[in-house]
């Protein structure tokens, strides 16, 4: 092997080292002293973007929400939510505004990164596109990961599945209505402001 090629090894061997020593690092010091966690008691705040594919729908969307999170401990946190979606089943448009509560267990809190689950219920306020609306509701659960950025910064992803009841849509087949179901799968993403 040659030198050349013996040295890219080794650096490679070297980032992967630094890496992984980062991301197992159960904590880190902020500029002030204070230990950096991905999940301490406090409140967060933060905007997100959410994809959402609902089984019956003709595809999935990427629409824009926040969150509020409420550590109680490093293990527990309460999360209020509100998002905005839009999707098309059977070519009529449906607007919907989930408003969700979900309990979080965080798995590694002491640590830079803390993946959790989550468990919760929704609030679908939903308009259709005929001029009805109607409030819905149904039981979500996931899990997903945080990660501290600084003392006052984090950013979070999760994966939630909901359970939503079914939808009653107009469609051109069939103008007086035909159920669909909205039950699916979410993706969030959100950077987070610490106080």
């Amino acid at each position: 092997m040659s030198i050349a090629k013996r040295s890219v090894g080794v650096q490679a061997i070297g980032v992967f080292a630094i890496l992984a020593a980062v991301a197992l690092a159960p904590c880190a010091a902020s500029a002030d002293g204070d230990e950096v966690h991905a999940s301490q008691p406090g409140v967060t705040i933060g905007g997100r973007a959410a994809y959402y594919r609902p089984k019956d729908a003709d595809h999935g969307t990427l629409n824009g929400g926040a969150q509020v999170r409420l550590h109680i401990t490093s293990v527990i946190a309460v999360e209020g939510s509100t998002d905005y979606r839009q999707n098309k089943f059977g070519g009529t448009t449906v607007d919907i505004f989930p408003v969700q509560a979900s309990l979080m267990l965080y798995l590694s809190p002491n640590w830079l990164i803390s993946p959790y689950i989550l468990g919760g219920v929704g609030w679908y306020y939903t308009h259709v596109q005929d001029g009805s609306t109607t409030n819905r509701y149904g039981p979500h659960a996931g899990a997903g990961v945080e990660v501290a950025l600084a003392r006052h910064w984090t950013i979070d992803g999760s994966y939630r599945y909901l359970w939503t009841q079914s939808l009653d849509a107009p469609t051109t087949a069939s103008p007086a209505g035909k159920n669909f179901s909205d039950n699916g799968f979410m993706l969030t993403a959100a950077l987070n402001f610490r106080f």
